[in-house]
């Protein structure tokens, strides 16, 4: 029997974590513009997605730190895919934690914190490439992302 696509349900402490930060999350990737993906792939984590007008995606993650629970991590990444060579360069970078216990300004700041790192970065400052990613397929998939 093969074993199951369905991703097991997300505990309710984290929903409840996420919950809380909500109207800020949303309310940041209403004015920029950004795709929400709430826990892709069953992370605990929700990530802001978007492509970058250098090529690429971009994505801003807030991620629930399992052991500590009242504090998420913010983090920044860009990759650029070669999908002919089957091959993809990123940079990624944690930019700040915020503690629960703080208000949403501060939830706020470390966003367009996280927003301004992934904007500063050029291509030159993206890494070697890694791969090769023999699954892929020369389509891409996903919902449509707007650009920055």
């Amino acid at each position: 029997m093969a074993p199951s696509a369905r991703l097991a349900p997300i505990p309710v402490e984290i929903v409840d974590a996420f919950r809380a930060i909500a109207p800020a999350v949303e309310a940041f990737a209403r004015e920029h513009e950004l795709l929400i993906e709430r826990y892709r792939h069953g992370k605990a984590a929700w990530e802001l997605r978007f492509e970058r007008q250098l090529g690429g995606e971009a994505v801003i993650t807030i991620s629930y730190r399992e052991r500590t629970g009242h504090v998420l991590d913010i983090s920044a990444t860009w990759w650029i895919d070669d999908r002919e060579q089957r091959t993809r360069r990123l940079r990624s970078q944690k930019v700040a934690v915020y503690d629960r216990r703080a208000g949403a300004s501060t939830l706020r700041a470390q966003l367009d914190q996280a927003l301004a790192t992934v904007d500063r970065w050029t291509i030159d400052e993206l890494g070697s490439p890694r791969g090769p990613f023999p699954a892929w397929t020369t389509e891409a998939s996903g919902p449509a992302l707007s650009r920055r």
